[in-house]
Formats: structure tokens, C-alpha cells, sequence
């Protein structure tokens, strides 16, 4: 009679790869080296849900600054981890950080410019005074 571990092994070895049907397809498409890969987030998400996991006792155990700033800690990792759901469900990242720790900034890129009235392209932190303005300095 076959012993279990050889069955279990068998079983695995005739286990096709998953297909992430929950998956947006454009995640999917990405290689795994590219920075919002399936891989990559997916490693992500892993590390934030069991550092939530770690911190919850943790709070229990703290007061006064230390506890608060636990709390903090754990709210910015659960919206991460909504965050993470989020894009592999839509194909969208909506945060400003991404990374394990989300120590990395996201960087924006315009692919539809809008226009103002006068039919200028619309750009950020900037302003140009017309003639009847005049600068206090």
C-alpha cells in the first residue's frame, strides 16, 4: 500500500497551475519583474497581513504614545492591504506608496491631458499672472 506522503506527492505533481480567475487581466499580463507584478504585490500583501496580525497583541499589551502609534501603524497596513485587493481586482493602484513597506512613492504619468478654457494644457503647481495682477512681496 502507498504511503500518504507519496500520494500527496503525486497529487501535487498532477496539480495544474493556478489561473487566477479573480485576477484583472492586465495584472496578470505583467512580467514578474516588472514592480506592480502579480508576484511582487502578491508578496506585499502577505507581509501587511501578517505584520496586521502581529500588531493587534501588540496594542493590547502598549498605552499612551507607544499605542497610538501601533494603532496607526496597523489602520495605514489594513487600508494597504483594501489597497492591494483593490488592484488585483481592477488593474488600478489608488495608493501613493507601493513596496512591502510602501517605502517607495508612486510616480504619475498624464496619458489624457486636460484643458482650461482658453485651450492650455492644465499643469500642476503652477501659475501665470495675467497684466492686471499684481504680486505682493
Amino acid at each position: 500500500m502507498p504511503n500518504i506522503e507519496d500520494k500527496m506527492a503525486k497529487a501535487r505533481a498532477a496539480k495544474k497551475p493556478p489561473t487566477y480567475k479573480n485576477i484583472h487581466p492586465d495584472v496578470k499580463a505583467l512580467d514578474d519583474d516588472a514592480t506592480l507584478s502579480l508576484k511582487n504585490v502578491k508578496e506585499w500583501e502577505k507581509h501587511n497581513k501578517e505584520r496586521v496580525k502581529e500588531l493587534r497583541p501588540l496594542i493590547r499589551k502598549a498605552s499612551g504614545k507607544e499605542e497610538r502609534e501601533l494603532r496607526r501603524e496597523l489602520i495605514n497596513r489594513v487600508g494597504y492591504v483594501k489597497s492591494i485587493a483593490t488592484y488585483l481586482d481592477t488593474g488600478t493602484w489608488l495608493d501613493l506608496f507601493y513596496g512591502k513597506d510602501q517605502e517607495n512613492k508612486m510616480k504619475w504619468k498624464t496619458i489624457v491631458p486636460a484643458y482650461d478654457s482658453e485651450g492650455f494644457v492644465k499643469i500642476e503647481n503652477w501659475r501665470l499672472l495675467s497684466y492686471n495682477e499684481t504680486t505682493t512681496d
